[in-house]
């Protein structure tokens, strides 16, 4: 870990030069002197082969940017396969976007200069140590945090630390609710069409997680409401069931945490190995920005696509049609919706334990043709 120092303006004259920070090292240390190649040199030493040299990778920097930090992973060395090209991402809190080598390495002495820059020992890279998943630390999960007392009814039970230990054959059923932080920035193009310029922001309001097995099946044990920083343009009341009420702190008779604490629940249970059951889990993942390997994913809007007319179908519809029930009859719900994802999956493993998931789906094309006739 290196220390940048720029302190003076030469120091930020030279950061800015195109190419200063390479991505490839190489240390000697003999008698007590230390010297540093990079580029040409560095391949010279090592077809040499004279001296002891150890290469060490860039592997991410932290960068001051005009109004905050913003941090850099090089990727590809975290990767178990080497992709054979440099992979950077950066990332300022929760948002994280891909970006080339060249924007990652390049430095602007007006408004992006580097603090902290990272570099690993090259024969590590692409070896992936995971024994930190052993001393997790799942408190979080076990503790009810910032109780409101002016909450009437409590909507959820925490997990028992002594009965209820999440793992990888643990099934968690998840359903989040959204805010618009953003409205969409709309305008007419030449053709007379609608073009979107700038799309509508969410912000996570509220998630629900609820067990899926054991004799607390259907249970939540997560039902926690955001607080919400950013001014809310739209609290989507019709679709997301969430009004003022619900996030003003004053008022509020739920529990609002930070996104933050919210956030690190998921990413444990993620930890954990827990594989994730919802409907249209991809909008909630992406809203949350968390990313769920798809063997830890149980999607229901998947488990009953209709391949042969390439459509998926709502959660209120299947649980309409196979499950008999009414849902989402007024606004959402995400407790709600989460037991519906989880008793359409059950649903889901009868008909594939009698074979006739795929002549209950023809039964479902029947019935709407016949209503069009």
């Amino acid at each position: 870990m290196l220390n940048t120092a720029i302190t003076k303006h030469d120091h930020r004259m030279l950061w800015s030069t195109p190419g200063w920070l390479p991505e490839e090292i190489g240390i000697i240390v003999e008698q007590g002197q230390f010297f540093c190649y990079e580029g040409e040199d560095l391949k010279l030493h090592l077809q040499r082969g004279i001296h002891n040299i150890t290469v060490y990778s860039l592997i991410g920097m932290a960068t001051n940017i005009e109004g905050g930090i913003e941090g850099g992973i090089e990727v590809a060395h975290a990767e178990q396969e080497a992709p054979g090209q440099s992979q950077w991402h950066l990332f300022n809190d929760f948002l994280v976007r891909s970006v080339s080598t060249d924007e990652a390495l390049t430095f602007n002495t007006s408004w992006k200069v580097p603090s902290v820059v990272s570099f690993q020992i090259k024969e590590a890279n692409n070896k992936i140590d995971s024994t930190w998943k052993d001393q997790l630390d799942t408190s979080i999960l076990y503790h009810d945090l910032y109780p409101n007392p002016r909450s009437e009814t409590k909507t959820y039970h925490i997990l028992d630390p002594k009965t209820e230990r999440p793992g990888p054959d643990t099934i968690i059923a998840l359903d989040t609710e959204f805010v618009a932080i953003r409205q969409p920035e709309i305008e007419m193009n030449s053709d007379g069409e609608r073009e979107t310029i700038r799309p509508i922001v969410y912000a996570l309001a509220r998630t629900s997680v609820v067990r899926g097995q054991g004799e607390n099946e259907g249970l939540p044990f997560i039902d926690d409401y955001i607080s919400i920083q950013e001014p809310i343009v739209d609290y989507l009341t019709s679709y997301s069931g969430i009004t003022r009420e619900d996030l003003d702190p004053r008022i509020s008779k739920h529990s609002l945490l930070p996104l933050k604490m919210v956030y690190k629940k998921l990413w444990v249970l993620l930890n954990l190995g827990c594989k994730f059951l919802g409907h249209g889990l991809k909008q909630d993942f992406r809203v949350i920005n968390i990313h769920v390997p798809k063997s830890q994913v149980i999607d229901t809007i998947d488990l009953f696509f209709l391949k042969s007319r390439l459509r998926k179908l709502s959660l209120a519809f299947l649980a309409w049609y196979l499950l008999k029930e009414d849902i989402q009859m007024e606004t959402h719900d995400s407790i709600e919706d989460s037991r519906t994802a989880l008793k359409l999956y059950r649903k889901y493993l009868e008909f594939e334990d009698a074979g006739i998931l795929e002549t209950m789906l023809q039964g479902y094309l029947s019935r709407r043709k016949r209503r069009q006739l």
